[in-house]
């Protein structure tokens, strides 16, 4: 569930004390309503430019997802917006990045947007998983979630994002970038356009077929085994059935309902 939010001027006098003596005067502060994992969520102007800041309290049950986010900095940069720096200080965890002139990705078919997604989406394919950072297993992650035998498929040295959901995909400057690597994986090359095609369905309202036709414009996927696809499409269906389960609402269900259906597909298709 969302993370209850507050607006940048809530935060203690010595907080933003601290985060002033970093941006400089603010000119205007815009507090972001988009995401989940953040309790204060601010593009700041400054007169050196913007920059996106995103924090929780230090006794959040989920703040190592922000030691996360700054690790993954460096290793992201071109893919991600560029991380200026991370503060903790008056019981709160802050993360500043590079504030992007853009918008969040439109995934319905016809859409602009999915071949620059696709794009973004194969680099981070080609992308090797840092030594440098504490990052789960896929086969890990989803051992609840299929066969024993089928944990293999999903292995392997790249970087996976594992959430591309159009909220965490901001298109601007003629292309996508991805944020929010609070659940960096390493995994397969190809787990991220698996995990694009449920979107797709969930969110752009494609059927499985048109979904997998851009996920297929990944190589990876292209190159994924069949017996793969359909271990990931059963898990991904599992997966959404179990957060259904405990978070019972209209969006939780229609993720689950995408999911569904590209599992359906895919065992037709064998």
């Amino acid at each position: 569930m969302p993370t209850d939010r507050i607006d940048f001027a809530d935060l203690p006098d010595d907080v933003q004390g601290s985060v002033l003596a970093r941006t400089g005067p603010l000119l205007s502060v815009e507090t972001v309503s988009a995401g989940f994992n953040s309790a204060i969520s601010a593009r700041l102007t400054t007169e050196h430019g913007k920059v996106y800041v995103k924090g929780l309290p230090v006794d959040h049950p989920r703040m190592w997802t922000q030691q996360r986010e700054a690790d993954m900095g460096p290793y992201v940069n071109g893919l991600s917006p560029r991380v200026r720096w991370h503060l903790r200080t008056g019981g709160w965890d802050l993360v500043a990045f590079d504030a992007l002139d853009g918008r969040h990705a439109d995934y319905a078919q016809g859409s602009d947007d999915l071949p620059l997604v696709a794009a973004t989406l194969e680099r981070l394919s080609e992308l090797r998983a840092p030594d440098g950072v504490e990052l789960k297993e896929a086969g890990h992650r989803l051992r609840d979630h299929a066969p024993a035998a089928a944990l293999a498929h999903f292995t392997g040295d790249a970087l996976c994002h594992t959430d591309p959901n159009p909220t965490n995909v901001l298109v601007g400057q003629g292309r996508a970038w991805l944020v929010d690597w609070a659940w960096a994986t390493r995994g397969a090359p190809w787990l991220d356009a698996g995990y694009w095609v449920v979107w797709l369905i969930a969110e752009g309202g494609q059927s499985p077929e048109s979904a997998e036709q851009w996920a297929s414009r990944i190589p990876a996927f292209r190159e994924a085994p069949e017996a793969g696809l359909d271990a990931f499409a059963a898990a991904n269906e599992s997966v959404w059935a179990e957060i259904a389960d405990e978070s019972p609402n209209s969006w939780t269900h229609s993720v689950h309902t995408a999911a569904k259906s590209w599992g359906a597909h895919r065992a037709r298709a064998t």
